[in-house]
């Protein structure tokens, strides 16, 4: 897992510096050639280049194609005719079917698989041939590019590769990555885009992308627009799925000119929750999510109905709020069918400031 000028420099995510444009496009074998010679229908026909070059053309014989350009094979059958069969030939050469020269795209595309290059072939014209558009997930397109070793071009050795990266949503705007030309042996790998979501006091909550892999917390915010003014920097919050399929939470200090968290690493697939001051904040399996004003004496029963209350797939009896003391970070569960169903409000706890409320889905 660098440009064509400021737009590139902000949306590609890879290393190597972007190839410059072909001027048109080089013949290679078992391509087919359009060829009309005006005023001769016998001669104006399709031609296939063979395996070692060439094309069979009437009169004169065998014509090297292979690595010309459709004018320079033009200029030469011109000339070959015009020595000794016609008067001032009028040659014209088109590639009808582009054989020899294909790349490669796997992983999130709707169609994987071989794919011609027709001339001047752009990352967009071919990502959006395979697909890489479909469906809602933020994804990003890798181009892998064999960089050939010193020496003679037979032994084939391709010692060293370039690399390039972009976001599929940033190929599409004139100017952008999408205008990058493939060559002949390019792999196009669309992958997920890995993601920490972002809620809360930011700008803009939601999934943000993680276009590399040591990406910190006050970088995945910045990318999500940053601090409202009403967030609560102290008590920022980071939940995370370990692999035994457990959740890790973790209270990140990010307040101050030198935030004591400013060095904490997000990860694929983190959450990371920025409270408001004096609110709270209620997750999971109720209707409306999200972030609220913290009212005084505000209990855990009236933050759940100010959210809409419980979803159809909730589990109320393994709710739990997350709370930030000066000791730390404190899990209290609280069984709401206690509350609802068996009538003991007493249970029904009062809210403090950044308190985060998580109601799980059911099992079943």
């Amino acid at each position: 897992m660098a440009g064509l000028g400021a737009v590139v420099a902000l949306l590609a995510l890879g290393f190597a510096p972007l190839p410059a444009l072909a001027s048109s496009y080089v013949i290679g074998p078992r391509d087919v050639l359009r060829i009309n010679v005006y005023g001769q229908a016998d001669l104006s026909r399709n031609y296939d280049v063979s395996d070692d070059g060439t094309i069979n053309f009437p009169f004169i014989g065998s014509v090297r194609s292979v690595g010309l350009t459709e004018v320079e094979v033009a200029e030469t059958i011109t000339k070959l005719l015009a020595r000794d069969y016609l008067v001032n030939p009028q040659v014209s050469v088109t590639v009808v079917e582009y054989r020899s020269k294909k790349v490669l795209v796997l992983g999130e595309v709707a169609r994987p698989g071989p794919y011609p290059l027709s001339g001047r072939t752009t990352l967009l014209d071919i990502v959006t041939q395979a697909g890489a558009f479909a469906g809602s997930v933020t994804k990003q397109v890798s181009v892998i590019r064999p960089r050939k070793a010193p020496g003679p071009a037979a032994d084939g050795n391709a010692t060293e590769r370039d690399t390039w990266r972009f976001r599929v949503d940033g190929l599409q705007a004139a100017g952008t990555p999408g205008d990058f030309l493939l060559q002949d042996g390019d792999t196009v790998v669309v992958s997920r885009l890995l993601s920490v979501l972002v809620l809360g006091e930011v700008g803009r909550p939601g999934a943000q992308g993680l276009e590399k892999e040591d990406t910190s917390i006050l970088e995945i915010i910045a990318a999500a627009g940053g601090f409202t003014p009403k967030a609560s920097r102290k008590g920022v919050q980071v939940v995370r799925t370990l692999p035994d399929g457990k959740e890790e939470r973790r209270v990140v200090d990010l307040s101050g000119a030198v935030p004591p968290g400013r060095n904490f690493r997000v990860r694929e697939e983190d959450t990371v929750v920025v409270p408001r001051g004096n609110a709270y904040f209620v997750m999971g399996a109720v209707r409306n999510p999200g972030t609220y004003s913290l009212e005084g004496g505000l209990t855990i029963l009236e933050a759940i109905s100010i959210a809409g209350g419980f979803t159809e797939r909730a589990a109320p009896g393994r709710t739990k709020v997350i709370r930030t003391t000066k000791k730390g970070q404190e899990t209290i569960y609280v069984d709401m069918d206690d509350i609802i169903k068996r009538g003991q409000r007493d249970k029904a706890i009062p809210l403090h400031e950044d308190d985060i409320i998580v109601v799980p889905e059911s099992f079943f």
